[in-house]
């Protein structure tokens, strides 16, 4: 697991260019994986945000989470491993490892989080919300991140879809917090999808 996230941050380092595709599957929406790149790149590096929906963003495009459960990830959620420095973050299950430069913005935006000052005490939520105690709405994020133009149900699609042929479908349900049967789906789909995709690359 560790591995498959250093790769994936590896592979999609921030000076390399993007030609954004435009494939989308029949029976579901998806995004071509240089899109979900396109869009990464953006948040980490761009400025069409604040900071904690960039965050926000990010974990749905990098770790495919909903937002309804981006939304309420509290903010003890991410750890520092205090030997090796590692940052991981929880989604229920085993941390697993954050990426640099991802692990930089997330940090960033735990020391800085807005609306903290609406409770007496610290808030718990990664994302706090104006109402003291509460954390963000969902829709508040949701709609911030539409209307950038990002697909919300296609990019978290990808993103599964892309996590299935990495690693095994029941590692990636553990570490993200979904069940067997939703991650096996899309472990199913993300193969035919590809098979398709590339049959439509090599048509002239």
């Amino acid at each position: 697991m560790t591995r498959t996230f250093f790769v994936f941050a590896r592979n999609t380092r921030l000076n390399v260019s993007v030609d954004v595709g435009h494939y989308k599957a029949r029976t579901r929406p998806t995004l071509a994986q240089d899109q979900r790149l396109a869009w990464l790149r953006e948040l980490l590096t761009g400025s069409s945000e604040s900071l904690p929906y960039r965050v926000a963003g990010i974990l749905l495009l990098l770790y495919a989470q909903p937002l309804v459960r981006v939304a309420a990830l509290r903010a003890d959620a991410i750890t520092i491993d205090p030997t090796t420095g590692q940052t991981s973050i929880g989604f229920g299950g085993r941390p697993v490892p954050v990426p640099a430069p991802f692990a930089g913005l997330l940090l960033d935006h735990l020391k800085t989080r807005p609306n903290l000052r609406t409770s007496v005490a610290e808030s718990p939520w990664l994302f706090p919300g104006t109402r003291a105690g509460h954390h963000l709405h969902p829709n508040t994020i949701m709609d911030r991140l539409r209307s950038l133009g990002i697909q919300l149900t296609g990019a978290r699609n990808r993103a599964l879809d892309d996590l299935v042929t990495q690693m095994p479908a029941p590692l990636v349900a553990d570490a993200l917090g979904y069940s067997y049967q939703a991650v096996f789906k899309h472990a199913a789909s993300a193969g035919e999808n590809w098979a398709r995709y590339a049959s439509l690359k090599r048509q002239p």
